[in-house]
């Protein structure tokens, strides 16, 4: 099977603000342990993290017309992605990252990414037809040109993942992506009882559904009975942004390499697991969201 696969979604600059705790929601001032910019966003960040784990990712990402877009798309691609960028009308997409020391977060959109113009969503579609046709698998992920390829995901890909963060089982938003997945991933964050919903998933014909559970590690079920529960590996945690994007791609990259989601059944469910939690690993354990970025001198 190939080692190419595509993903769809943003990229974003990321202000990241370490304080001690979040704040109370009451009038207050607080002081903040430091700050600094650094590159964002679901999509870049699985792609970075395909690229460590030995696959050859395409990211069709949405930017802005300004700098800030300009110097992220170099940053990508002097990590090794094949970036596939369409301009977004206004500023690159732009995030407050508030970050507590013991792991909490509250990300803000200071700049949600704008309207794609008719004529770059023509150019979106055709570079993922193009991408699809020797992609082994596709990752849509939450973003308006990620609804926009879903009818011609499901169709076309060998399979469709999908990465729904802290959907609650309910959302309108989430609810397309849900039903056109193939491979199904989540965040323990909304969810009531995430073995139920995931069984539930499963029958409805997904082949693969987990639950990522923070530092209490995931949970998997597939199409043969199988349910799974891993512990996370214990590590130093530097920083905590782009935990659950490696995460996914380390699970996406094992299932690559063992023919498809649909051969990881039975023991291999836990294998598959343990994959994506190593590469969530070397996610927390870097200052940026993945170590590719260390190396090239990001940040």
């Amino acid at each position: 099977m190939s080692d190419r696969v595509l993903v769809v979604g943003p990229t974003s600059e990321n202000q990241l603000v370490a304080l001690d705790a979040l704040p109370r929601p009451e009038p207050h001032t607080v002081f903040a342990r430091g700050h600094r910019t650094v590159l964002g966003g679901t999509s870049a960040g699985k792609a970075l993290h395909l690229v460590d784990a030995g696959l050859s990712p395409t990211l069709l990402t949405t930017r802005g017309d300004d700098a800030a877009g300009d110097a992220l798309m170099a940053q990508l691609r002097a990590c090794g992605v094949d970036v596939r960028e369409v301009r977004a009308e206004g500023p690159t997409e732009r995030h407050l990252n508030l970050m507590a020391a013991d792991g909490g977060r509250v990300s803000i959109y200071l700049q949600p990414s704008g309207p794609l113009p008719a004529e770059e969503l023509r150019r979106a579609r055709s570079v993922a037809l193009a991408a699809m046709t020797d992609a082994a698998a596709v990752f849509l992920d939450l973003s308006d040109v990620g609804r926009a390829l879903i009818p011609e995901a499901t169709a076309l890909a060998h399979e469709v993942w999908c990465d729904v963060h802290d959907y609650d089982g309910m959302d309108a938003f989430h609810r397309p992506f849900v039903d056109a997945a193939d491979v199904l991933i989540m965040n323990r964050d909304r969810i009531r009882n995430p073995g139920s919903y995931l069984r539930d998933r499963i029958a409805t014909g997904t082949t693969l559904a987990v639950c990522t559970l923070g530092a209490d590690g995931a949970l998997g079920a597939t199409a043969d009975g199988a349910m799974v529960r891993i512990a996370a590996p214990e590590v130093e945690v530097v920083d905590a942004n782009g935990a659950g994007d490696a995460f996914a791609a380390g699970l996406m990259a094992f299932a690559v390499e063992v023919g498809g989601a649909s051969r990881i059944t039975g023991e291999l469910l836990g294998q598959a697991l343990e994959a994506g939690a190593a590469q969530s690993a070397r996610a927390v354990g870097s200052a940026q969201i993945s170590p590719l970025l260390e190396r090239h001198g990001a940040g």
